[in-house]
């Protein structure tokens, strides 16, 4: 029988966020247990946790960062040439890379699976993955061969292992909040984080808790983590391996769009939220219309009162609606079931 490997194109960074990487982090860490060796290929951008999923024990092969698409698929296709004879599987999560790439790695391949929630351009794949509710089979058809296998929504939602263990003892709030976490990604562009503390201590109620997550690339970490330090009852993490555990402790989330979104749902957390970048848009104004978010639109117009309006205005009965319609919404199981699907196209 061949070796079955999954390469993994996936990049992060100050431009890209952490929110790619994780996402393909917890599909490997659930494929590797099904006969699958696992590598990752990504590009060295600035600000990257290239060195995170290396200490994992995972292997990375790095490409240049000024490197073009043809370029990329010209290094990508010899590194997976090393491993000839074996079964290979390509999975792309890669705003940047589309049709004419792929198409350009198809003979290096067995198949190629692609996970592409911004759904801006075609593809030449074998497994399409959206984990997003607002999605159109009908525009998806338009931009994927006829053949391609599709699995669309949030029951596609590619979560962390944390996550679906912190689900079976997940928190059953009151309604109170005693406890606000505040993360905005990896790279916090915007800016966010410190208009959000800046609101929290005109709140000027001493018995709230506040945990603020900062990813690595975050450009103002420095100055956050001091503006803790002075807050009373607030703690500062830098690249938690704890996110779930954090989370499932908090009684409000303010935060931005992406990824995280669906790791609040499955701890059923409520949030406030605010858009960071275009592809965030079309997927937070759905959840929002859900009930499982307060959506606060784009981030560059907002101001720390904006923030601080927010949180006054909900009440108890509101929190733990939102709480119960969260959890409707994402069960956790997610990337079981798409590691399952990659390891049925790899079979056939």
């Amino acid at each position: 029988m061949r070796q079955k490997n999954l390469f993994i194109r996936v990049d992060s960074g100050l431009d890209v966020g952490l929110g790619h990487i994780m996402r393909c982090f917890a599909l490997a860490e659930v494929i590797k247990t099904m006969n699958f060796n696992v590598y990752f290929i990504s590009k060295k951008i600035k600000g990257n946790i290239i060195r995170n999923i290396e200490d994992d024990g995972y292997k990375v092969f790095h490409l240049d960062s000024k490197s073009n698409w043809k370029i990329d698929a010209r290094k990508t296709t010899e590194i997976i040439q090393h491993f000839k004879n074996e079964k290979n599987l390509l999975l792309v999560d890669n705003y940047e890379l589309s049709k004419m790439w792929e198409t350009s790695l198809k003979p290096a391949v067995n198949k190629i699976i692609i996970i592409d929630d911004f759904s801006n351009r075609s593809h030449n794949c074998n497994l399409f993955i959206d984990q997003n509710l607002h999605t159109s089979k009908k525009e998806i058809n338009k931009k994927i061969p006829k053949n391609c296998k599709k699995l669309l929504g949030p029951k596609y939602t590619l979560l962390r292992k944390e996550f679906v263990e912190c689900r079976k003892i997940i928190k059953i709030r009151s309604g109170k909040i005693n406890r606000i976490l505040v993360a905005f990604g990896g790279s916090d562009e915007k800016n966010q984080t410190l208009k959000v503390l800046k609101a929290i201590k005109k709140l000027d109620k001493e018995k709230i808790n506040v945990d603020v997550i900062v990813g690595e690339p975050n450009k103002n970490k420095i100055k956050i983590k001091k503006i803790c330090s002075m807050l009373k009852n607030s703690t500062y993490y830098q690249q938690t391996k704890n996110m779930a555990k954090i989370m499932n402790k908090a009684d409000l989330a303010i935060g931005a769009g992406g990824i995280i979104t669906w790791e609040r749902c499955c701890l059923g957390l409520p949030s406030i939220v605010s858009i960071v970048s275009k592809n965030q848009e079309d997927a937070v104004n759905a959840v929002s219309k859900k009930g499982c978010l307060i959506n606060l639109g784009r981030a560059e117009g907002l101001i720390s009162e904006d923030y601080l309006n927010a949180i006054k205005k909900l009440d108890s009965r509101k929190l733990v609606r939102m709480q119960k319609k969260c959890m409707e919404l994402i069960d956790g199981r997610g990337t079981e079931r798409v590691a399952k699907q990659i390891s049925l196209i790899a079979e056939k």
